[in-house]
């Protein structure tokens, strides 16, 4: 609808209402504001004139407009400046100016911009409003006949009576009454009084929701299998005959076609037969033809109980609800003695928002002895307590209903909302499709459960059910709503947005309509329309936290970050059990940089949400995937409490292992904890296989901006530049480019690296690495998704080896040149949200290159010298293959698989020597010879695996798995392979104490087959303890270990660890028969680690986090590593303290200190300390990132003795001081 402007007048002020600065005005003539609902009578007086005019629903009103409402009539108003209204009966109220907000377009055409402060005018001259406003610095004036009230950006209610007596409650914010006899302040939770002539007085209110109970909006809910005709016209009506009889009780027994078709009958005998008229008139009324209904009640001359409610329901269905109540009323003065009357005037008042008498109505019918209106009467006062949020006493209502009559639909939907609102989804779906089985046309109980179907992604089922009720009834607004969400869920904006503008035509005050069509023009990026719909549908349903959890949503998208904060506390006040609200906070309190508030808005929608640190809403319909791909330990780690997160993560995989959000969560969290960096790449892997594609996918790796809150369009990019230096002045480089972003379906990231690092070595200590690695996620239809990755690196150094010896003489010819390449695609299938398939296939190449040249003197005497020149070469080639079934069957998480590696590798080592001497003062050449190996094996391994995470009691996760590994692995040693193969057992155990304390236990031998080369799509914890070792391929692996986890309070979290590892790696030993002839055997190269630590993370203010913690552990290699390698047991104990900050500014940065203690067996004792600096600061508007990094601060030059592994990593920390500056633009 395109909105006009109407001509500009000069500025008058009579109630001053602050806005933003910089904001326009609006006066009269302006356009001021939007009618989205209207009632009953009610009328609009333009600025300027005498003459009142109808109404009209989406009619828009300009500055100086007045609106009215009649007796039984009710209105809402969506402001410019944001300002929600709703009107009572009986209400005058002006619009004398409104000052637009900038980001709020009701329209096509934006306000007019205006420097300066602007000001809202507003006069309530008589009757009631309800009035909400969050904007940041709203600060008001209201004018009554007897007072004055300045109000800073608040939620009130405003009754004014005939003589000017007014009453202001308050739920949030702040006001001052003042007049001419006195002023008070008051706060939340008061109620001021002013009457005329006096000094305004205040008192406190126990339930200051109650004032508003008027402005909320009450389904009603109906199921005609409730209320039999016999009931209303009673089994012993004389003069009944026998055809009407038969079609009663084919009517109330749901044979329609046939009541219909007897009523035709009787009807054909005798056209002005009341009965007959009746029957056919409900018959049409539960075939949703409520014109055709009306028609056949209207030619009963004299209605009894049975046509007069039967008029009433066509009436509303038609739009009328207002005369729908008034015959009623009639109709409860005219039979006082019918009880289902009375419940059905209770129900229509109810409908109307007149929630006091309804009550009255309602408890007299339950108190009698009809037991159809004792149904009617308690299901309808528990739906009311559900929509006022007083749940204890709706539960009480709903199981009183479901005792009166265990079969009834009504009673069934009425217990099953009370389950939604506990997050008793099963149950809830449970009783949803029993009210369908007895009542097949039950409307409001299909479109419950097709909500739950869309929330837990039953996507078909959702739409199966949707296109039901649109053959039911194609013209209810609810059901076109329905049918929209299901296109939102299958990506389909374009249909969706038409149906949500559909039902918004059929049935105005439904506020979830116009959700789903602000969902639709976030998608195409519309952010002000989008609000305004959000903002609407808000000021429809105005205490429901779900709306107003996407409302705040809605505000932080548009960079309203103060208003969503605000908005997200007033959804978490409406329903205390509902995590969405601290959920979408701890992410905005993230972006905004305030991690420990963060921290602990994310921990407490964790407790609410079954200690799920997965985002689960309470709305039911839309899948919310933006969110989703959010990193939930960012911000753990911005303070540096890595053991936090990995608590919280560890956990929530294994309560939903099949969910994407948990494993990036994990992924992060290891990172954070300085944990295994392997099982965070494969936590990460799970993650990019099982998540959902949108802009929001691959946003963990930059984490550039502004969390995106819908899902929309979007793409950002990184720059960055890095320059640094060793103590020796040696060059450091880091830089690259990066992007990512997609669409609703789609997602996309790129990333370009080149380092350069000249090393800590007097020489040849250099490492260059050109990188490119580039992913593509795509879901071709919505049960399934599709991930492409691929990766080249390129990696050129010297001599890098034992990077933990300050002291270590490396090779100053040796050269590497490493080039790797990785190619990865996955498709997963969900069958149903408890059914799933994962297919997985990844080829790798690497191709290693080794070369040098040696001098060395083989008697220095005669200057005699010998020059070796080798050359090694090393590759492997190898495919894998992964197969996965997900299954959910009760309280068991259910993996099976199959998972399959081959590729040869081939070694070649060529070594060429010459002898130098000096002839006759020059140097002569010989050859000595040349020496070259070569092997060619194959690898070979396959595992098949089954893992059930079972949900043994509320309170504790048994983890089962078994495991068969067969491993066909190539040796250097040796050109034939060595096989193994092995039956792998796994059990883990979690145990809640109490909602702050975990204790786990994790027990598991495994034959590590390729966990390097490639990680196997498993979890890869066990019980809290990791189980991917740094251990060479085909390496047999036993694992024990125990925790206890405890969080004091909101802002302290401790654990205490231990854990046992021994691994045993296979490999051919030379040896000699008794006749000397050589050859090799199989042996095994066993080492042991006993570890134990306690951490303590704290936060100790919003922006400043502590981690203290103590590491010991015991080492012992065996005797073929003390022979070969000479690597003796040792002894090490780390204690470890860290500061981390970060500003709302930007200003970030840390010191850590490490202090290591390690004892080696015939060796003196090493004692350092390491001490790390960061510094930075965030550009403002996420324009980038500044920082400066010092490892080694002291410059303490050490040997610090590695675990015995085959694959050594760079160690968490240099014997050298490093400092490297970072500047990242972001775009």
């Amino acid at each position: 609808m395109r909105w006009f402007r109407g001509k500009r007048l000069r500025r008058t002020i009579f109630i001053p209402v602050a806005a933003l600065v910089g904001a326009g005005l609006l006066w009269a003539g302006e356009l001021a504001g939007r009618l989205v609902y209207i009632e009953g009578q009610v009328a609009v007086r333009p600025a300027g004139t005498d003459q009142w005019q109808k109404a009209r629903l989406h009619q828009d009103l300009s500055g100086g407009d007045t609106v009215r409402t009649g007796a039984y009539s009710r209105a809402a108003i969506l402001c410019l400046d944001e300002s929600q209204i709703r009107l009572n009966q009986h209400t005058v109220l002006t619009l004398k100016s409104v000052a637009p907000s900038p980001r709020l377009r009701l329209g096509e055409i934006a306000p007019a911009a205006q420097a300066g402060e602007a000001l809202s005018n507003y006069q309530v001259i008589q009757g009631e409003i309800w009035l909400r406003n969050k904007k940041e610095k709203f600060l008001f004036e209201l004018e009554t006949p007897t007072v004055t009230a300045t109000i800073r950006g608040t939620e009130l209610n405003v009754r004014v009576q005939a003589d000017g007596a007014t009453s202001v409650v308050l739920l949030e914010g702040e006001v001052k009454l003042a007049n001419r006899y006195g002023q008070v302040t008051l706060t939340a939770g008061e109620e001021g009084l002013v009457l005329p002539g006096k000094a305004p007085t205040k008192q406190v209110l126990v339930q200051p929701a109650d004032a508003v109970q008027w402005s909320l909006y009450y389904p009603g809910y109906f199921s005609y299998r409730d209320l039999p005709l016999q009931s209303l016209e009673g089994s012993g009506v004389s003069g009944r005959s026998a055809l009407l009889s038969q079609g009663l009780t084919a009517y109330d027994q749901g044979r329609l076609a046939e009541a219909a078709d007897l009523a035709g009958q009787a009807l054909a005998q005798d056209p002005r037969n009341p009965q007959a008229l009746t029957l056919a008139g409900w018959a049409r009324l539960q075939r949703r033809q409520p014109e055709e209904a009306l028609g056949f009640f209207q030619r009963v001359t004299q209605p009894g109980a049975a046509a007069t409610v039967g008029t009433a329901l066509a009436r509303y269905q038609t739009g009328d609800a207002v005369g729908a109540y008034l015959l009623m009323k009639e109709a409860v003065a005219a039979m006082p003695g019918n009880p289902v009357v009375r419940a059905m005037t209770g129900y229509f008042a109810m409908l109307l928002g007149r929630t006091a008498e309804a009550r009255q109505f309602f408890r007299t019918a339950a108190a009698g002895s009809s037991p159809v209106a004792q149904l009617l009467a308690t299901c309808y006062l528990a739906q009311m307590d559900l929509v006022q949020n007083r749940q204890a006493e709706a539960r009480s209502q709903a199981e009183r209903a479901l005792n009166l009559a265990p079969a009834s639909p009504l009673a069934l939907l009425t217990r099953a909302l009370v389950d939604i609102s506990a997050f008793q989804l099963p149950l809830a779906q449970q009783r949803l499709e029993k009210a369908l089985e007895t009542d097949p046309r039950f409307l409001d109980a299909a479109l419950y459960l097709g909500r739950i179907y869309l929330g837990g992604n039953y996507f078909v089922k959702a739409r199966r059910l949707a296109d039901q009720a649109l053959k039911l009834a194609p013209h209810d607004g609810r059901v076109l709503s329905l049918a929209g969400f299901v296109d939102v869920a299958f990506r389909r904006y374009e249909k969706a947005k038409e149906l949500f503008v559909r039902a918004i035509k059929e049935s105005p005050q439904l506020g979830e309509a116009h959700l789903g069509l602000a969902i639709c023009q976030f998608r195409f990026k519309d952010m002000n329309q989008g609000l305004s719909e959000m903002l609407t549908a808000t000021l429809l349903e105005p205490r429901l936290s779900a709306y107003q959890s996407e409302l705040g949503k809605a505000f932080y998208q548009v960079r309203a970050f103060d208003k969503a904060l605000a908005t997200w506390d007033y959804a978490a006040q409406l329903d205390p059990k509902d995590p969405t609200p601290h959920f979408y906070k701890g992410i905005a309190l993230t972006d905004l940089n305030r991690p420990g508030e963060a921290v602990q808005s994310i921990n407490e929608s964790i407790g609410l949400n079954n200690n799920r640190a997965v985002f689960r809403s309470r709305l039911l319909l839309e899948r919310d995937q933006s969110t989703r791909n959010y990193n939930l330990a960012r911000a753990y780690s911005q303070l540096g409490l890595g053991e936090w997160a990995l608590s919280r993560a560890v956990t929530a995989v294994k309560l939903d292992p099949l969910n994407a959000t948990p494993h990036l969560f994990l992924s992060r969290a290891f990172l954070a904890a300085n944990q295994r960096v392997v099982a965070a790449n494969s936590e990460e892997l799970l993650y990019r296989v099982l998540s959902p594609a949108n802009q929001n996918t691959f946003r963990y790796i930059l984490e550039n901006d502004y969390t995106a809150m819908f899902e929309m369009p979007y793409a950002r990019a990184t720059v960055q530049g890095g320059l640094g230096s060793w103590e020796e002045r040696k060059a450091i480089h880091e830089d690259f480019a990066a992007a990512y972003g997609g669409l609703p379906g789609a997602a996309f990231f790129g990333r370009g690296d080149y380092d350069d690092d000249r090393g800590f070595r007097g020489k040849n200590g250099f490492n260059q690495t050109w990188n490119a690695e580039g992913i593509f996620k795509g879901e071709p239809m919505v049960q399934g998704n599709l991930t492409g990755y691929v990766q080249y690196n390129n990696q050129q150094f010297g001599d890098l080896t034992a990077l933990n010896d300050y002291f270590y003489k490396n090779q100053t010819d040796l050269r590497e040149n490493d080039r790797f390449q990785v190619y990865e695609l996955s498709y997963l299938h969900r069958f149903t949200p408890n059914l799933g398939l994962l297919a997985f296939y990844s080829f790798h190449r690497l191709d290693l290159h080794r070369f040098g040249n040696f001098l060395d003197y083989l008697s220095r005497d005669e200057n005699v010298l010998i020059r070796t020149n080798y050359f090694g070469e090393f590759r492997n080639y190898f495919h894998n293959l992964q197969l996965q079934g997900q299954l959910i069957l009760g309280n068991h998480t259910i993996l099976g698989g199959y998972d399959y590696l081959t590729g040869p590798i081939s070694l070649s080592t060529k070594l060429l020597q010459h002898l130098l001497f000096p002839v006759d003062s020059e140097m002569m050449v010989l050859p000595l010879g040349e020496f070259y190996q070569f092997t060619g094996p194959i690898d070979r391994t396959y595992t098949l695996y089954l893992l059930d995470y079972w949900r043994l009691t509320p309170w504790m996760l048994v983890e089962l798995g078994v495991f068969r590994d067969v491993a066909r692995n190539a040796s250097s040693a040796d050109s034939r392979t060595i096989n193994n193969s092995l039956w792998s057992p796994r059990l883990g155990l979690n145990i809640q104490i109490g909602p702050k304390h975990i204790m786990r236990l994790g027990l598991m031998r495994y034959l590590d087959t390729h966990q390097i080369l490639a990680p196997l799509l498993v979890p890869t914890e066990v019980g809290g303890l990791p189980w991917v070792e740094d251990v060479l391929p085909g390496a047999e692996v036993r694992q024990a270990g125990a925790s206890w986890e405890a969080q004091w309070n909101k802002k302290t979290f401790s654990v205490l660890r231990f854990a046992a590892t021994r691994a045993s790696i296979p490999r051919y030993f030379p040896a000699a028969t008794a006749e000397g002839t050589p050859y090799n055997y199989i042996g095994w190269r066993t080492w042991r680690r006993y570890e134990a630590s306690l951490f303590a993370n704290r936060i100790l203010t919003n922006w400043l986090g502590l981690r203290m913690g103590v590491i010991g552990k015991r080492v012992f290699p065996d005797q073929s590593f003390k022979d070969e390698l000479n690597l003796n047991d040792y002894t090490e104990v780390n204690w470890l303290t860290g500061l981390s900050f970060l500003t709302r500014q930007g200003w970030q940065g840390g010191i850590t200190n490490r202090l290591v203690h390690q004892y080696v067996r015939d060796r003196s004792a090493e004692l350092f300390d390491i001490v790390n600096l960061r510094f930075g600061k965030e550009l403002a508007r996420k324009r980038g990132l500044i920082t400066v990094e010092v490892q080694n601060l002291f410059n303490r030059h050490f040997y610090y003795r590695l675990e015995p592994s085959y694959y050594v990593y760079t160690p968490d920390f240099y014997p050298a001081r490093r400092i490297i500056g970072k500047v990242q633009l972001w775009f």
